[in-house]
């Protein structure tokens, strides 16, 4: 990456890590961006999918679970490495580290990458849920600046990777159970 956007992400990064915070926000988001929060959410979602829209629920949860799995092997695996740029808490003088740093790198956010795919995913799929999970995914992805284990940067990018790939699968998705709800009336 050019020097000049490096710059302005560490300086936008004080800014949300150092500048924009508050008493409820550092009580929030080191408990939202945990995976311990996270995954019970997404694991009731799962269940209310399956419970409200039956085949189409499982269907639509067994996708993305195929999705994600490649999504995070990608991220951690390929991108990662690639890019190999280091966390915040690793390089920062100024950080208002909210919980532990954790391994590997940067850029990009993995947690940004699984979140929006999975919100732009189920939102087309199931667009009663397009408000609440696009924002709980925004919510997520936001924490991991404001606890200071990811730039800008690296979110935004994790953000826009997983939105692609969530739109894809939601095409693919859709496409296919169009295609076989025409191919099970013809039979019938």
């Amino acid at each position: 990456m050019p020097d000049f956007l490096l710059d302005i992400d560490k300086a936008l990064f004080q800014v949300l890590n150092g500048h924009l915070v508050s008493a409820p926000t550092d009580f929030l988001f080191p408990i939202l961006t945990s995976i311990h929060i996270i995954w019970p959410v997404y694991l009731l979602l799962a269940f209310y999918l399956i419970y409200t829209h039956r085949a189409k629920g499982i269907y639509a949860l067994i996708s993305l679970a195929m999705v994600l799995g490649i999504m995070d092997q990608m991220s951690t695996h390929v991108l990662k490495p690639w890019f190999n740029r280091q966390r915040p808490c690793r390089q920062e003088t100024e950080i208002r580290l909210l919980i532990p740093c954790g391994p590997g790198q940067s850029f990009p956010s993995t947690h940004a990458i699984n979140n929006a795919c999975l919100a732009i995913f189920l939102s087309m799929i199931f667009s009663s849920l397009r408000v609440p999970i696009l924002i709980f995914a925004f919510l997520i992805s936001y924490s991991r600046i404001y606890v200071g284990v990811h730039y800008p940067l690296d979110v935004l990018g994790g953000m826009i990777i997983g939105a692609v790939f969530g739109y894809i699968a939601a095409k693919t998705f859709t496409y296919v159970l169009n295609h076989n709800e025409k191919q099970n009336h013809i039979i019938t």
